[in-house]
């Protein structure tokens, strides 16, 4: 499962260059550390995880993929804006 995640978030410093980037709220865009979804990705594959360790039929496979989709949205939509409003806490 971490191996993953370092995948995703490899993938993600190869795509933008490194990590000491940072954008703005305003401009549409967040964090860059906020879209390496590292929540996001372990959560969903953790899920399906348990998904499968607990549920023993036929219905693990659809329970595991809407599981894991669902998580996968709901985290990755908090995931910038928890990481901006981190970054910007001593702005308030």
């Amino acid at each position: 499962m971490a191996v993953s995640v370092l995948g995703f978030a490899y993938v993600g410093v190869l795509a933008f260059g490194g990590v000491g980037k940072h954008y703005s709220q305003e401009r549409g865009q967040a964090l860059l550390w906020g879209s390496f979804h590292f929540f996001s990705i372990g959560l969903s594959i953790g899920g399906a995880k348990l998904v499968a360790h607990y549920v023993q039929n036929s219905i693990a496979w659809p329970v595991a993929g809407f599981l894991s989709a669902a998580t996968y949205l709901v985290v990755v939509g908090t995931e910038p804006t928890v990481a901006y409003l981190w970054d910007h806490r001593r702005e308030r």
